[in-house]
């Protein structure tokens, strides 16, 4: 019986060392697992953070998983040793108190002797400004976190912003070069169309074989050379490109363009004619004289002829010339011939 109140009262002496001991060792364990988890979210945030900041202006922004991890491993690094204290105090606190068995009866009080009370435990309240700092740091990395989001989203908005910016005035610019272009196509088109009206009046197969070209009389020439006059006159007042056009505009709806158009449809029509008419309505007496025309232009424009001859031959061209009653020769044609004579007087 001895043995076992000696074994139950050194139980009951180290009990409380014991707890103390493990209760030490837990509550080192928890403050190094909250730093270390401290640690982890921060880096998780800054993780998140480093994401959000390389995805920045595209459609697909990731980085918020990280931030987010970070942030739930750091609140519960704050709140696990607050939770461990208060199953620490529930622990300690013993609602019944102990009794020791005794084997001798106490000597019960006289009534002299003053009643003892037991000493009150005043439980000073628990240290919690480690948990103030613990949430100021979050509270700060979340915000950093919605500052540097908000920061993202606006460089973000301003890049896409810029780009749409520089991709329109390229698209405009692009734009105004094909309307350039395309307008300097008809300027080309209607010198292009000068330059055949000009070899037709100056070249001396197209005046015998194609007369008709050159006939003011014959109706689709009439029409050509009228829709010659309207294109220049068009070209004089409205031959510069309007400012302010619209990049879908449609060019062959402005005067000048559609004058060109014009031009070449009713130059067409008439090279065609020509073209079928030949020299049918010239007189076979007529077509003698021409063919003898040909021969003295060639004669004269020969450079191994002598002088007289070469001149003789341009005299007796242009009186020809003169005779014909159906062929019409501009007089493009006679100057031009007139000063290629004067050339080689003058050469002489």
């Amino acid at each position: 019986m001895s043995s076992l109140t000696t074994l139950l009262a050194s139980t009951e002496t180290d009990g409380p060392r014991i707890f103390d001991a493990i209760s030490g060792i837990a509550s080192s364990m928890t403050t190094i697992f909250s730093f270390a988890a401290i640690f982890f979210g921060a880096v998780f945030c800054i993780m998140g953070v480093t994401r959000l900041m390389r995805t920045a202006g595209t459609e697909y922004s990731s980085g918020w998983g990280h931030i987010g991890a970070g942030v739930v491993v750091m609140a519960t690094a704050a709140f696990l040793p607050w939770i461990l204290g208060s199953f620490d105090q529930v622990a300690e606190t013993d609602p019944t108190p102990s009794t020791k068995p005794s084997s001798t009866t106490s000597p019960e009080p006289t009534s002299t002797a003053a009643p003892t009370t037991a000493p009150e435990t005043v439980q000073e309240p628990a240290d919690l400004t480690w948990l103030l700092v613990v949430l100021g740091i979050i509270g700060a990395l979340i915000l950093a976190a919605v500052l540097i989001w908000i920061l993202i989203a606006a460089t973000g908005r301003a890049r896409r912003s810029i780009r749409a910016a520089r991709k329109e005035a390229e698209v405009e610019r692009a734009g105004r070069e094909r309307t350039a272009t395309a307008w300097q196509a008809f300027h080309d088109r209607h010198n292009e169309l000068l330059r055949k009206i000009v070899h037709s009046e100056t070249d001396w197969d197209s005046l015998f074989f194609l007369p008709a070209l050159t006939d003011p009389n014959v109706p689709q020439t009439y029409a050509m050379l009228r829709a010659m006059r309207a294109a220049g006159t068009q070209r004089d007042t409205a031959g510069e490109l309007p400012a302010n056009l619209p990049l879908d505009v449609d060019l062959t709806t402005l005067p000048y363009p559609r004058a060109v158009e014009a031009f070449a449809v009713a130059w067409d029509a008439a090279e065609r004619n020509a073209r079928r008419l030949g020299q049918k309505g010239v007189p076979h007496a007529e077509r003698k004289l021409i063919k003898e025309i040909r021969t003295l232009l060639d004669m004269a424009e020969n450079a191994a002829a002598s002088s007289t001859e070469r001149s003789l031959a341009y005299r007796r061209a242009q009186k020809l010339i003169e005779s014909l009653e159906t062929v019409h020769v501009p007089e493009k044609a006679i100057a031009q011939l007139e000063e290629r004579q004067q050339l080689m007087i003058t050469a002489n």
